[in-house]
């Protein structure tokens, strides 16, 4: 498997801006070259030609490159089958071993596709000849590569992935021309890449039942077939459909395996759904029958009349057992026994995919998710047959529980992840908006892919709207590892702005877009609240300046999304309301809303007019919010849209884990506001209650250090992750653990020099992002020393579900405290050491005392 050696540390920064370098060359001119493939000139455009035996998915493909050259010049270029013809002047699309037109071009024309001889989804852009001569060979080294092949050529067009899904308009021009030359690219660097479409009771389901696709009143072959599109143009190959009650399941309808074959996607299913099964929609008889211990053969029945329809289609199957809707499974009443009865369950599911699909299992793809509960039975000894993927899941926030071992990475099925990027659940979900930055997904997938989990990665999108660009970052990640490096979330919405928007704007809607993830991630707008469900209220613990600073930076977000909507084209408005706009203004609202009604419910009987002002400014802040979700839902794209966004929480189900909003005060107690920017200016909070302490004497963002030091690795900088922008982390992620006893010269090691006013005894407070150590110890920890001093250990169990864990889900923090005896006027080093990779150091402070808040003071311990 492919592993960051310490060796190539030095050349990590390079290396990533190298690839993304050549990732950004151009190779479609839009000006006449005449030692260039005319693709589209003087109002014509080349023939296309696919061979008639090549794949369906190929030919899907290249009727989608006559419709992207149409957006872009208006020209519709013919497209033609044939086993043979001219190719002078011609675009051919074809698969090595399945296009005759392909091999024609080998055989007569000296076509070079070594390069794609058994590779896995790799495909290279051709320019055969020279002048009327030339031939445009896009060709692929299987069925998928073909597809990916013709998609990169309509992106590099201006035709944007999502310009159905977010009506991105293309980029017109009235000539195309591809230079000369062999472009290659793939392998992926993970074989199987996708997304499980999850909890679409609020967007997928209502707008493909009532908008999209109100004949089938479902989500069905019509919707499928538009995300099977997406996904090609993304290059992912799998997906889970949704399984929630709602929907029908997939296998409902039978056109739905036939369109995902057509496309080429490989089908599976969610880690609680095993052999393809939707159980809430499919198992219809008790769920307490769901029990492979007590009712072992109606369950066998169940999941082989799937395998059975469904074998001779490419597909990856979960194995193992969960219970009905992803609870806890049934059978065993202890854990020896619920051990041994999946390893019954994995036996018996094997025993079926070498009856119906192939007698060779390594010709068949398996995966088993360590979910929840089940991932203890791993811990505990449960054994996973060789062949198997395990897909390792995250803690449903972003934050990965287990990265492979040493053993593990040396099994032949190899490693997965689940990860998450929508979540239905506790302590509180978020089903609303994006608001996972895009440096976490990278600090954690870039972990999990270096420490061996490189053959399966699965991203849960909830309703896949408004996921659409923490989406297309996961899946750029799973094609080219390399294409982004500690920098990636602000050179990915620079390049993604680029294209979705043009350059003019780029930088600045980049921008926004990072504040956006900043403020977001302090604080998801799903996650405002400060009591769990069910629980006594409790106001926010923000300080009068904190809410100040907050409420201003989340105006001044609206008021540059607005300043950079004013400069684009009006063709532009629907997608930048989509993919900007929304989002941005939607969660300005929602705080604007949430923070001035809790100081109306602070400060309406004691500041009676304060009161009344900061509750006006809540409810318009609602009727905005309100009146935007309402234009995306009827006006955008002329109601195309209308259904696909609810406000969480959209209703009461599953209330256990979702927000309770402030309640709006009736009319006449509050003042009616209609320009909450202005009412906003100047305006009295009143913060967390005062107690007897002082605020940070010294707080040092992690990033910001003197010195640091390590032979073969370092702590680096990831930009824009972490509260305040920026957080530091242990880079190769490959470097070994080690203990307080085994630091050395070696060690990596980063160091800050601090003075303090008054001399005395100090609470050092250290802020982490509340990540999961690299190794299986569950703890994350640091070393450190204090002018020198003997190194001390700072240690934090991280165990998902816990009442810790809950918190630094919600907060985005998780702290430790060491004390620390420092005199005024001299200078102070504080050295911390890495114990073991995965710590990501946030900002660290010196306190003499209790704190005020832990909003922005280091996390509550």
């Amino acid at each position: 498997m492919p592993y960051l050696k310490a060796a190539s540390f030095l050349l990590f920064a390079l290396s990533s801006f190298l690839t993304a370098l050549s990732a950004s060359v151009d190779w479609v001119t839009f000006q006449s070259d005449p030692s260039a493939f005319r693709l589209v000139h003087k109002g014509k455009s080349s023939e296309i030609l696919v061979s008639d035996d090549d794949f369906t998915v190929v030919k899907i493909a290249a009727q989608d490159l006559v419709e992207d050259i149409e957006r872009v010049t208006g020209v519709v270029p013919n497209l033609k089958t044939a086993k043979a013809a001219n190719l002078a002047g011609k675009v051919v699309v074809g698969t090595v071993g399945h296009s005759s037109l392909v091999s024609s071009l080998v055989l007569d024309r000296g076509l070079d596709v070594s390069e794609l001889n058994g590779k896995w989804e790799s495909f290279q852009i051709s320019v055969v000849g020279e002048g009327s001569e030339a031939t445009l060979a896009i060709v692929g080294s299987d069925r998928r590569g073909t597809a990916y092949g013709v998609y990169e050529l309509s992106q590099a067009i201006g035709v944007s992935p999502w310009y159905w899904w977010a009506d991105t308009p293309a980029k017109k021009s009235d000539s195309l021309f591809v230079k000369s030359g062999t472009r290659q690219f793939g392998p992926p660097s993970v074989k199987y890449r996708g997304i499980f479409i999850n909890d679409e009771d609020w967007g997928l389901f209502p707008w493909a039942a009532q908008t999209f696709d109100p004949e089938t009143g479902d989500i069905g072959p019509k919707t499928y077939e538009k995300i099977f599109e997406l996904l090609l143009r993304l290059k992912a190959n799998t997906l889970w459909p949704a399984m929630h009650e709602v929907t029908a399941a997939f296998n409902t309808f039978p056109k739905n395996k036939e369109i995902a074959d057509d496309y080429a996607i490989v089908m599976s299913s969610s880690h609680a759904e095993p052999m393809l099964r939707n159980n809430v929609g499919e198992w219809k008889t008790e769920k307490s029958g769901y029990n492979y211990q007590t009712n072992s053969e109606e369950v066998y029945r169940y999941w082989e009349e799937r395998v059975k329809e469904n074998g001779g289609y490419e597909n990856v199957y979960t194995l193992g057992m969960r219970g009905i809707h992803d609870s806890g499974m049934s059978g065993g009443s202890s854990i020896e026994e619920k051990i041994a009865l999946i390893e019954k369950i994995f036996s018996d599911q094997r025993e079926l995919l070498q009856k119906h699909v192939d007698e060779d299992l390594a010709n068949v793809q398996q995966v088993f998710t360590p979910y929840k509960e089940v991932l203890e039975l791993y811990k505990n000894g449960l054994q996973v047959p060789e062949d198997v993927t395990i897909v390792w899941p995250d803690d449903n926030f972003g934050f990965l529980r287990r990265f492979p071992n040493e053993g593990e990475r040396a099994r032949d099925g190899g490693s997965g992840v689940y990860y998450h990027l929508s979540y239905l659940g506790a302590p509180l979900s978020y089903l609303w908006l994006d608001t996972t930055p895009l440096a976490l997904v990278w600090e954690e997938m870039h972990r999990s892919y270096q420490l061996g989990s490189q053959d399966y990665w699965i991203a849960n999108v909830g309703d896949l709207k408004p996921q659409e660009r923490s989406m297309e970052f996961f899946l750029s990640m799973a094609w080219d590892i390399d294409r982004w490096g500690p920098d990636a979330q602000a050179e990915f919405l620079k390049d993604w702005a680029g294209r979705e928007f043009g350059e003019g704007e780029a930088e600045a809607i980049a921008d926004l877009m990072n504040e956006y993830y900043r403020l977001n991630s302090q604080r998801r707008p799903e996650h405002l609240q400060w009591w769990m469900p069910y629980k006594r209220v409790q106001t926010s613990p923000l300080t009068e300046e904190e809410l100040a600073d907050r409420m201003t930076a989340f105006m001044d977000l609206i008021e540059d999304c607005e300043r950079i909507e004013s400069k684009l084209a009006e063709s532009q408005y629907d997608s930048f309301f989509q993919l900007v706009a929304y989002p941005v203004k939607a969660s300005a609202y929602y705080n604007l809303q949430y923070f001035h009604l809790e100081q109306y419910f602070k400060t309406f009987q004691v500041k009676n007019e304060l009161g009344r002002v900061h509750g006006g400014i809540g409810a318009e802040a609602g009727r905005l919010l309100a009146s935007l979700t309402a234009e995306y839902n009827n006006d955008i794209a002329d109601g195309k849209w209308k259904g696909i966004i609810a406000v969480e929480p959209a209703d009461s189900a599953w209330r256990s884990y979702r927000t309770t909003p402030w309640i709006v005060p009736a009319e006449g107690l509050i003042d009616k506001v209609d320009d909450i920017a202005a009412a906003h200016k100047g305006l009295e909070y009143r913060g967390a209650k005062p107690v007897e302490s002082t605020q940070p004497e010294l707080t040092i963002e992690a990033e910001n250090f003197d010195r640091r030091g390590g032979a073969t690795a370092a702590w680096e900088t990831i930009p824009n992750l972490g509260w305040s922008g920026d957080a530091i982390t242990v880079l190769p992620v490959t470097e070994a653990s080690r203990s307080v006893e085994e630091i050395d010269e070696d060690t990596p090691w980063v160091e800050y020099d601090v003075k303090v006013a008054n001399s005395g005894t100090y609470r050092l407070f250290l802020d982490f992002l509340p990540t999961f150590p690299s190794s299986s110890t569950g703890e994350l920890s640091v070393a450190v020393s204090i002018d020198g001093g003997e190194p001390q250990l700072i240690s934090i169990y991280r165990k998902s579900k816990s009442a810790e864990w809950a918190q630094g889900v919600l907060s985005g923090l998780v702290g430790a405290e060491i004390s620390a005896d420092l005199k005024e006027g001299e200078s102070h080093s504080i050295r911390i050491s890495m114990l073991d990779t995965g710590v990501v150091l946030d900002r660290l402070s010196l306190h003499q005392g209790e704190l005020q808040s832990c909003f922005s003071g280091p996390s509550a311990l």
